[in-house]
Order: C-alpha cells, then structure tokens, then sequence
C-alpha cells in the first residue's frame, strides 16, 4: 500500500487522469445493469444510427478549439507569446475534456440504463418471454455486438463533450476578441453554442439517448467548464501567464556579467 501511495504522490495530475480514465476504459470497475419493464415503449424505438458519431464528435471537440486559439492568437493578439499562450490554453483545455470524459463513461458504468433503441440493439432473451409490466432484473443480450453498449444511456457523453467544447469557445472569443472585433465574435459564438446545442439535440431525435440523458450531458459539463476555464485557464487571464514565465527581474548583459537593470545602469 506504502508502495502505490508513493507512486501515486510522484505523478503528476496528467498521469493520474490518464491511469484513471483507463481503468475506467478497460471496464475493470464492475458494471452494472438497471433492468428493464417488459415491452416498456420508451426502450422499444429502432436504432437509427447517428447523426454525429463518436469519430466525428471526438475529431471536433480535440482540433476546433486548437485551431481557434492559434487563429485567434495569431491575428488578433500576435507578439512572442501568442502561440505559447494559445499552446497553454489548449493543454488545459484538453485536460478538463479528458476529466469530462473519464466522468461520463464512469457514471456510464455505474448507472447502466438501457437505451431508446434497448429491445432492438440487445434483444435481450428474457424480453420474449415476460408479461406485460413485469420488471426484469438481469438479462441476457442476444447481439453480442451491443453487449457492452446498449446499457450506457446515462449520462449523453455526445452532450457532454459539445456543451464542454461550443461554450468554451464562445467564452473565449468573448474574453479575447470581444472588444476587438465585435462581429466576428457573436458569429462565432452563435456558432459554437448552436452546434453544441444541435448535437445534444440530436442525441434525442436519433433515439440514441432519452431526455433525462442529454439533461445529465448538460449538468455533468457545467462544473467541469468553469473549472477548465477559471482554474485550469485562468479566465484567459495573459498577465499571470507572462508573468509566471517572464524572469522575476529584468537583467542586462554587462562588462561584469549580468546584472539587474537597475544595478547595471548605476
């Protein structure tokens, strides 16, 4: 025990996350089933597909705010510091992602509510041969290939992740390019918030989650975002970043070596 606290202790917080967020991955938690009504309607939809899958979504929510910070640093706040600002900001940008992340697919596991599209997906073997109203405890997939997925309804990870991503976005246009370019700004956060807004939506509309589901998305992403941005960030704040990077005094190359400025000038 001596010997995993201390490994724990000498890692640092990106090392942690990540053996967190595999654990999680590699479902070494134990899962757990809610159950199901027999022919309950909201479990009965087809399964349809996806609007925006998880490839899609990912691929987005990792190379968007990238971009962004970069562009937007670039242009509108160039000096020696704009790419190593916009660098920092999506490092923790990311890191509150991968915490949004590890979270959902967690509560995944301990929830295990079946999906809209549950009887179809998982054609469970017990749902043949219940009567009308009976809960069943613990069933069996006949589809192998939705074993492990047609039980994680709760909470929208597609929810999740947009809300975490379109409202950063958009809190950082209006943090850095507010009072610089006005315009750009509020069409880029109607955007961003928009395209957030569509994909929970259609977590819905695809069958692919019930309400409750993207509400849960929704709630799970707020903390974790202000979080990223406050803390992780620091509100976009450059003074803290410069200063923090910047040496404690100013120094100036001399006949006797380097020296304060101060002293250099006497």
């Amino acid at each position: 025990m001596y010997r995993v606290t201390s490994f724990w202790k000498n890692t640092n917080r990106w090392h942690r996350l990540l053996f967190l967020f595999l654990l999680v991955e590699l479902r070494v938690i134990p899962k757990r089933k809610l159950g199901f009504e027999c022919n309950d309607p909201k479990l009965s939809h087809p399964y349809t597909g996806d609007t925006i899958s998880w490839k899609w979504l990912l691929s987005t929510v990792s190379l968007l705010p990238l971009i962004i910070l970069l562009l937007v640093e670039r242009v509108y706040h160039k000096n020696d510091m704009s790419k190593k600002r916009a660098i920092h900001w999506y490092k923790e940008y990311f890191y509150g992602m991968l915490i949004n992340l590890t979270l959902v697919q967690t509560l995944k596991i301990f929830v295990g509510a079946p999906r809209p599209h549950f009887f179809d997906s998982c054609k469970p073997l017990e749902a043949s041969t219940c009567t009308v109203s009976e809960y069943i405890f613990k069933y069996t997939c006949n589809n192998e290939r939705w074993v492990s997925e047609s039980d994680t309804s709760f909470p929208s990870g597609h929810t999740s992740l947009a809300i975490h991503t379109g409202f950063f976005i958009a809190y950082y246009l209006q943090r850095r390019i507010k009072h610089i370019a006005p315009n750009t700004t509020l069409g880029g956060q109607v955007l961003s918030v928009l395209a957030s807004v569509f994909c929970s939506l259609s977590r819905i509309t695809d069958r692919r989650h019930h309400p409750r589901d993207v509400i849960g998305g929704f709630v799970l992403a707020v903390p974790i975002l202000i979080y990223t941005i406050f803390s992780l960030c620091r509100n976009f704040d450059c003074r803290e970043m410069e200063e923090e990077q910047s040496p404690t005094k100013e120094t100036e190359v001399t006949e006797n070596g380097t020296l304060p400025i101060a002293e250099a000038r006497d």
